[in-house]
């Protein structure tokens, strides 16, 4: 039983090669995962999300009143020290509606973040594999031109998904897991 116990173990820890798994689910990582809707500038978005068995369920509505226009679910701040990863898969679905992966340095929405654009898939689960190098940073919603940069990628305090359309309509995104390595 012992060693039947340890093989199993065995086969759930990461490879060596991987840095970081948030394997979604209401067993799993994301119970402290949190939604913030542009409601923080007077816009009407509205969004929630929940664990499912094996994935975070994120949906809504994205209203463009009020200068409105995007929901988001994000990580408790923290550390999430990527240094040692070169590339990231994503295993997700969304409805018509295009979100993004989002990473970012600091609290103030102004300072620049980082974000991987998750395409429509029209429900069906798409796994998709980026270069960490090739993500683009963003400030306050547009590309600067630049990318992530090692040195960036020890400072990301948090981890999230945003609608990336600023169109009027409703969302829904379901993530299986991410992982950096």
């Amino acid at each position: 039983m012992k060693t039947f116990l340890l093989a199993l173990a065995l086969l759930w820890m990461p490879t060596s090669a991987e840095i970081l798994l948030i394997d979604f689910g209401s067993e799993k990582d994301g119970t402290d995962w949190y939604i913030v809707n542009d409601g923080v500038m007077g816009g009407l978005s509205q969004g929630n999300a929940n664990l499912q068995d094996d994935a975070l369920y994120f949906a809504g509505r994205v209203s463009l009143e009020n200068n409105g226009g995007f929901s988001s679910v994000r990580s408790p701040n923290g550390t999430v020290d990527l240094s040692g990863a070169t590339e990231m898969t994503v295993r997700y679905k969304t409805n018509s509606y295009q979100s993004a992966l989002n990473f970012s340095v600091s609290d103030r929405f102004w300072i620049p973040n980082y974000r991987v654009p998750l395409p429509a898939t029209n429900g069906e689960w798409t796994v998709i594999n980026v270069a960490l190098s090739d993500v683009n940073q963003y400030r306050v919603g547009t590309p600067t031109g630049q990318r992530l940069t090692p040195d960036a990628q020890e400072d990301i305090i948090r981890i999230g998904f945003i609608t990336d359309e600023k169109r009027a309509g409703p969302f829904e995104l379901t993530v299986d897991y991410i992982r950096f390595e």
